[in-house]
């Protein structure tokens, strides 16, 4: 699975950087600490996310770098995108 930004119709982001089942693990960025949470595709279209072209490595290395913090799983996730090369965005059919 290629991690993918995501973008609502408020600028939110938030990242998708793994599946998990029929769920997809997302780290949302906000105002508190940034965490993993699971999520379906058809949540994450309900709540107006689209698919944008920003590069997911760029992402990754911004959000680590949150005022908030970041929680250790999220962490993970994230310096492993920001270390690696990912070519390509997943498509939310």
């Amino acid at each position: 699975m290629q991690p993918t930004v995501l973008i609502d119709q408020h600028r939110h982001t938030a990242i998708i950087v793994a599946t998990n089942r029929k769920k997809q693990l997302v780290i949302k960025l906000g105002k508190g600490k940034l965490t993993v949470s699971s999520i379906s595709t058809k949540e994450i279209k309900a709540q107006g996310y689209t698919v944008s072209d920003y590069p997911p490595k760029l992402a990754a290395q911004s959000y680590l770098y949150h005022g908030a913090g970041v929680s250790d799983r999220a962490k993970r996730y994230l310096e492993e995108i920001a270390n690696g090369e990912f070519p390509g965005m997943l498509v939310l059919a």
